[in-house]
C-alpha cells in the first residue's frame, strides 16, 4: 500500500516542478496527519513499538531511493566555465585577440603607404597565441575548480547527518540516507527532521520552520490533529526543520523529494553567500589591473596615433601596454593556492565549507572556545559521589546500602536519556557505545557497572519526561515503580530532577540524610555549597539530584502525565545529593594556548559550568594564569561577593558569571573585556553567548567562536568565523558555521590559524611575485614609444613570460611552509588589504625596477657589442622599421634590414632571458616576508621545480629552430644567455638586508614602508 501511495505522489510532484512556493505546498494535501497512530500502522506496514523490519526497510529503500534531496548546492560548470573563459583578465586578453584579427582584416586597407617594418601576418598570429593562452588558462582554471567543487562535496559527505530509527524493536542509529516510508525515529533538539514525520508522542518539541513559512517563531509541536493543511497542523514535522527544543517520536511519512520541501526546488539551494573578505579582496584586486591596464593602454593609443598617425602602431602600443598589466595565469595559480589549501586543513583535521573563510580563520584575533570537547577531551567520567553530608570516592562501594547513597544511585539510574547503542550491549560495559551527552554517558557506564542501570529502568519505566534545556537548567523523569514483595506501596510514582547544584537547591524543601528527612535550612545551604565547591576546586563538573515520591491520592496508576501543562510538583522537593565528573584537558592542551598567546589571540573559555569549575579547568588549559577575585575568595574564606572592589581592580584576570553579565551594561562589558588580560566566561547562556561575540566585535577583534549545540548557532552565524564540533556537533550548529572540526580538537583550531596566515602570506607572495614582472614588461613600450629606440620586448615573449615561465614559479610558492615566525606576529587587521601600496611599491618600482634594468642592460649590451651603442640607438625607430632604407651604427657600418632586424631580435631575446633569470631570483626572495633565506632554506621542491622548468623554457625558446620561428627569437652566445645574473644578485642582496631591518627593528620607515 505505501508503494502505490508514493506513485501516486510522485507523479502529482513532478507534473508541478517549477512552480510557486505556495502552489508547491499546497498541491498535494494527503491526510496522515489525520490519521490515528493504529491507521497509519496499518497504511505503512509498520509498529509504532517495534518500527519497521530491516528487510521491509532494505526493500522500501531499493523501491523508493534514499532520503536525499537532489543538489541544488554549490558552484554550477556553467558558473565555472564562465568565470574561467570570460572573467575581467579573460575579457581583456579576448578583447586584445579581437583587436589583432581586426588588425590583420584590415591592415592593407588602413595602413597602406605607411610601411613600418611590420608584417601583417603578426598580429594573426599574436591573436591565435592570445587565443590559445585563454583557452588554456581557462580549461586548466575550469578543471581545478571542478575538482575543488567535488573536493568540497567529498569533504561534506564526511560528515552526513545520522537518525535515530528503531527498527525490529531496536534503536539504532543510520544514515538519514537510509530512512524510509514507516520508519519510527526519535528525534531531539539540536538534531534537524529527517524526513517529512507525523509525530506520535512529543515532550516540549519545537521545530523552526521559517524555511517553509517564514515564520520566524519555533512551532510547538503536539500529537493531535490541529489543522486541514498538514502544513499547519501542529502534528506534523517536516524534512531539514531544525528542531528547537525537546524531544518527540514520530513515524516517516515521505522521504526525499517527495517530502514538502522536496517539491520546492527554489527553497533547496537557500541564499546566496555573502562574498568573503578575501574573495572581495581578490575581486577588487583583479577590477584595479584591468582598469590601470586599459587606462594606460588607450592613453598610449591616443598619443602614438597623433603622433606618427599610424593606426597599426597605436594598437601594438596598447595591445603591449594591456598584455604588460594582464597577469594571465593569475586567477589559475589563486584557485590553485586555494584548493591546496583546502587539502592541507583537511588533513589537519579541519573542514573549511568556504575556501575564503580559511582566510579568515587566520585573522582571529579572540577565540571564544567550548570547554567540553574542544580544551577537554569529551571523556567524562564519574568521580566523586556526595550524599549525607559525605565525599564518596567513586572507587568505595562500602556505602551502598545506606539509604542516600542507595537513593542516590536509583536517582542516577533512572533520570537518564543516555542509552546503550544495542550494537554493542553484550560487551564488557567499558567498551559499549553509547547515545547520548557525555555526562549522562559517564553516568549511565558508572551506574551499570554499579546498579545495573539498564535493569533498574526496566523495573521502574519511565512515564514522562521534561528534557534538560538552558531556559531551565534541570532535567525532569517521573517513573513509575517497581512493587517490592512484602514491603507496603508508598507511591505509584516518582519524580527526579537533576541540574545545576544551586539550580536543584532552590527548589528543596528538604534534604535527605541516613536520619531521614531535614528540613533545608540556610546553614545546610550554605554547608552543601562548601561541598560542592570543594568538587568544583578539583575541576569537576557536579550535578545534583532531588526526588519526591507522588501521593498515591493524587496520582493513582492510571494518572496521564503533561508534560507541558506540568500536571505534577517542581517545588518544595528533597535533595537527595550529588554526583561530580571529570573531564580531562586535552594532551598538550596548555602548549597550544600558549601558542595562541604568542600570536596575539585571546583564548576566551566560555562555559555552562560551575565558576568554580571553570576557574580549575581553566587554569589546567592555560587561558587562565594569574590570580582571580576567586583565588583571593577562597584564600580569605570568604564569598566572591564580598571580595572589596579595590581589591578586584588589582587582578588582571576574571571568571565572569551569568549573572554578572545580567547586570552589565554593554559599556561596562567592553570596559571589562578591555580591563582583563584573562577572562574566563561560566554559567553563560546561549544568549549572553552571542552578546560576548557582538561587544569583542564592537572592539574591532576578529571573532573564532566554537560550537556544538542548536543553541550555539546565533553566536556561530554572528561571528567572523563560526566553528562547529564535527564528532558532537547538531546538525543545526554545522550548518550556522563556517567552518567543522572534525576530532573537536582545539589544536585544530591553532593549526586552522596557522594555515590561514600561511594561506594570506603565500596569496602575498604570488601576487607580488606575479606583479614584480609587469614593469619590465610595460617599460619597453615606453622607451619605444618615447626615445624611439627599436623594441626591446615583443607582445609574443611578454605572453610567454606570462603564461609560460611564471605559471609554474607562481603556483610554487601555494606550496610554501609557513615562515617561522608566523605565530609570533600579531594577527593582522580585518581593514589590512591583500594588495596594499606598499606591496605594488615593492612589485613595480623596487624589484620590478631592477628587472626592468637587468633586461635593458641586456639588450643594450647586445646593441653594442654589434656596434650600436645607446646613444646611436635613441629615436633611431623610424628608420630602422623602414624595409628600404639602411642604418648606420655606431662605427659607421651601413646595416640593411634583415641585418638589423636579426640584431633586435637578439637584443628581445637576450631582454627576454634576463626577465627569466630575474623571476627566477624574484621568486626566491618572494619565499619569505620576515625571516632569512638562509633559514627558511630550499625545501618547497615544487618550486625548485618550476625554477628548472623555468630555465628549461628560456633555453628551448632561444635556443629551438622552430621556436625561433614560433616566437620572434634568435639564439644567444653563452655569455649573453647569463648577463643578468648580477642583477639577480642584487635583488636577493636587498631583499635580505630589507628582512634582516625588519626582524630586528632597526628603522621604522623600513618597516612600514617595505614591509608588504
Amino acid at each position: 500500500m505505501p508503494d502505490t501511495r508514493r506513485a501516486k505522489r510522485s507523479s502529482v510532484t513532478s507534473v508541478q516542478h517549477g512552480t510557486e512556493m505556495a502552489h508547491a505546498l499546497e498541491e498535494t494535501h494527503h491526510g496522515d496527519h489525520c490519521l490515528s497512530p493504529q491507521q497509519l500502522e496499518a497504511l505503512y506496514c509498520t509498529s509504532i513499538k517495534d518500527g519497521l523490519s530491516e528487510g521491509k526497510a532494505a526493500e522500501l529503500l531499493q523501491l523508493h531511493g534514499p532520503n536525499a534531496l537532489k543538489d541544488l548546492h554549490g558552484t554550477s560548470y556553467w558558473k565555472i566555465f564562465r568565470h574561467n573563459f570570460f572573467g575581467w583578465f579573460q575579457c581583456v586578453l579576448w578583447a586584445g585577440a579581437i583587436l589583432n584579427f581586426i588588425a590583420f582584416g584590415t591592415a592593407d586597407l588602413i595602413d597602406s603607404g605607411h610601411g613600418g617594418g611590420h608584417n601583417k601576418y603578426e598580429y594573426l598570429y599574436l591573436g591565435i597565441v592570445i587565443t590559445v593562452t585563454i583557452i588554456g588558462t581557462g580549461t586548466f582554471g575550469f578543471y581545478v575548480e571542478a575538482q575543488n567543487v567535488a573536493t568540497m562535496s567529498g569533504f561534506e559527505n564526511l560528515i552526513p547527518p545520522n537518525a535515530t530509527v528503531v527498527r525490529d524493536g531496536v534503536i539504532k542509529i543510520i544514515p538519514n540516507s537510509n530512512i524510509v516510508i514507516g520508519d519510527i525515529v526519535e528525534m531531539k533538539a539540536g538534531e534537524t527532521v529527517p524526513a517529512d514525520v507525523r509525530i506520535l508522542s512529543c515532550t516540549n518539541f519545537s521545530t523552526d520552520m521559517s524555511s517553509m513559512t517564514g515564520e520566524s517563531k519555533p512551532v510547538v509541536h503536539r500529537t493531535e490533529f490541529t489543522n486541514v493543511n498538514p502544513l499547519e497542523s501542529k502534528n506534523m514535522a517536516f524534512f531539514t526543520c531544525p528542531i528547537v527544543e525537546g524531544s518527540a517520536r514520530a513515524m516517516v511519512v515521505d522521504t526525499g523529494e517527495n517530502t514538502q520541501i522536496g517539491k520546492i526546488a527554489g527553497i533547496v539551494t537557500g541564499l546566496e553567500k555573502v562574498e568573503t573578505p578575501i574573495a572581495k579582496e581578490i575581486t577588487r584586486f583583479i577590477k584595479i589591473i584591468c582598469i590601470v591596464a586599459f587606462g594606460f593602454g588607450i592613453i598610449f593609443f591616443i598619443m602614438v596615433y597623433l603622433a606618427q598617425r599610424n593606426w597599426l602602431s597605436a594598437l601594438q602600443y596598447m595591445l603591449g601596454i594591456i598584455l604588460a598589466n594582464v597577469p594571465e595565469g593569475l586567477i589559475v595559480t589563486l584557485t590553485v593556492c586555494m584548493t591546496l589549501s583546502a587539502k592541507q586543513l583537511k588533513k589537519k583535521n579541519c573542514l573549511a565549507k568556504s575556501l575564503q573563510a580559511v582566510e579568515t580563520l587566520g585573522s582571529t584575533s579572540v577565540i571564544c572556545s567550548d570547554k567540553t570537547g574542544t580544551l577537554t577531551e569529551n571523556r567524562m567520567s564519574v568521580s566523586h559521589l556526595f550524599c549525607n553530608f559525605h565525599i564518596y570516592e567513586k572507587t568505595d562501594h562500602t556505602h551502598v546500602s545506606d539509604p542516600t547513597y542507595s537513593e542516590l544511585c536509583l536517582d542516577a539510574s533512572l533520570n537518564l536519556r543516555a542509552q546503550f547503542a544495542h550494537e554493542t550491549r553484550m560487551l564488557p560495559i567499558a567498551k559499549r557505545k553509547i547515545i547520548g551527552d557525555a555526562s549522562e554517558c559517564a553516568i549511565l557506564r558508572y551506574m551499570e557497572d554499579a546498579r545495573s542501570a539498564t535493569q533498574t529502568q526496566r523495573e521502574n519505566p519511565k512515564v514522562a519526561e521534561i528534557p534538560f534545556s538552558s531556559a531551565w537548567k534541570y532535567q525532569v523523569t517521573i517513573h513509575r515503580l517497581l512493587e517490592v514483595p512484602g514491603h507496603p506501596r508508598q507511591a505509584y510514582f516518582i519524580l527526579i530532577m537533576k541540574g545545576a547544584p544551586e539550580i536543584i537547591l532552590e527548589r528543596c524543601a528538604e534534604i535527605a540524610t541516613d536520619d531521614g528527612r531535614v528540613p533545608l535550612t540556610v546553614q545546610l545551604k550554605r554547608d552543601l555549597k562548601v561541598n560542592f565547591i570543594k568538587l568544583a576546586n578539583m575541576g569537576e563538573r557536579v550535578i545534583g539530584y532531588c526526588d519526591t515520591l507522588l501521593p498515591m491520592s493524587q496520582y493513582p496508576p492510571d494518572y496521564i502525565f503533561d508534560t507541558e501543562q506540568r500536571n505534577f510538583p517542581l517545588e518544595n522537593l528533597t535533595f537527595i545529593g550529588a554526583i561530580s565528573m571529570i573531564d580531562p584537558p586535552r594532551e598538550d592542551i596548555d602548549l597550544y594556548i600558549n601558542i595562541c598567546r604568542q600570536a596575539g589571540i585571546r583564548v576566551v573559555m566560555v562555559t555552562g559550568d560551575h565558576p568554580v569549575t571553570a576557574l580549575a579547568i581553566s587554569r589546567k588549559c592555560g587561558t587562565i594564569t594569574q590570580p582571580t577575585a576567586y583565588d583571593y575568595a577562597f584564600d580569605h574564606h570568604i564569598e566572591v561577593a564580598d571580595v572589596p572592589p579595590h581589591v578586584r581592580k588589582l587582578f588582571t584576570a576574571a571568571v565572569i558569571t551569568g549573572d554578572d553579565l545580567r547586570k552589565m551594561g554593554e559599556s561596562e562589558l567592553k570596559n571589562t573585556l578591555t580591563r582583563y588580560e584573562e577572562i574566563t566566561f561560566a554559567r553563560t547562556s546561549p544568549q549572553q553567548k552571542l552578546m560576548i561575540v557582538e561587544a569583542f566585535q564592537m572592539l574591532k577583534y576578529c571573532v573564532a567562536v566554537t560550537g556544538d549545540g542548536v543553541n550555539d548557532s546565533p553566536a556561530l552565524k554572528k561571528a567572523d568565523i563560526g566553528i562547529a564540533m564535527g564528532i558532537t556537533g547538531t546538525e543545526v550548529s554545522k550548518k550556522a558555521a563556517d567552518m567543522i572540526l572534525l576530532d573537536d580538537n582545539f589544536s585544530s583550531i591553532v593549526l586552522g590559524v596557522q594555515e590561514g596566515r600561511r594561506i594570506f602570506d603565500n596569496l602575498k607572495k604570488t601576487i607580488a611575485y606575479t606583479l614584480t614582472s609587469n614593469t619590465p614588461e610595460m617599460l619597453p613600450f615606453v622607451l619605444y614609444a618615447i626615445l624611439g629606440i627599436p623594441l626591446p620586448l615583443t607582445l609574443m615573449l611578454i605572453l610567454v613570460i606570462n603564461v609560460g615561465t611564471d605559471l609554474l614559479p607562481a603556483i610554487s610558492l601555494a606550496y610554501e611552509t609557513s615562515e617561522e615566525d608566523i605565530m609570533s606576529i600579531p594577527p593582522r587587521k580585518l581593514s589590512d588589504h591583500l594588495v596594499n601600496k606598499y606591496l605594488l611599491y615593492m612589485a613595480y618600482f623596487q624589484i620590478g625596477l631592477i628587472q626592468f634594468f637587468a633586461g635593458i642592460f641586456s639588450y643594450f649590451i647586445v646593441f653594442a657589442e654589434s656596434g650600436f651603442f645607446p646613444s646611436t640607438l635613441f629615436f633611431i625607430r623610424n628608420n630602422w622599421e623602414q624595409k628600404d632604407g639602411t642604418v648606420e651604427d655606431t662605427l659607421g657600418r651601413v646595416w640593411h634590414f634583415d641585418d638589423r632586424k636579426k640584431i633586435e631580435k637578439r637584443a628581445q631575446t637576450a631582454y627576454f632571458v634576463a626577465c627569466c633569470w630575474a623571476q627566477i631570483a624574484d621568486v626566491i626572495i618572494c619565499k619569505t616576508r620576515r625571516i632569512s633565506l638562509l633559514k627558511k632554506g630550499m625545501t618547497n621542491h615544487v618550486l625548485n621545480a618550476s625554477i628548472v622548468v623555468d630555465l628549461l623554457a628560456a633555453v628551448i625558446v632561444t635556443y629551438v629552430p622552430g621556436c625561433n620561428i614560433v616566437f620572434g627569437t634568435e639564439s644567444l652566445p653563452a655569455h649573453h644567455f647569463f648577463l643578468s645574473l648580477p642583477f639577480c644578485l642584487l635583488m636577493i642582496v636587498f631583499d635580505e638586508l630589507r628582512r634582516y631591518i625588519i626582524r630586528n627593528n632597526l628603522s621604522d620607515w623600513v618597516s612600514t614602508e617595505l614591509y608588504y
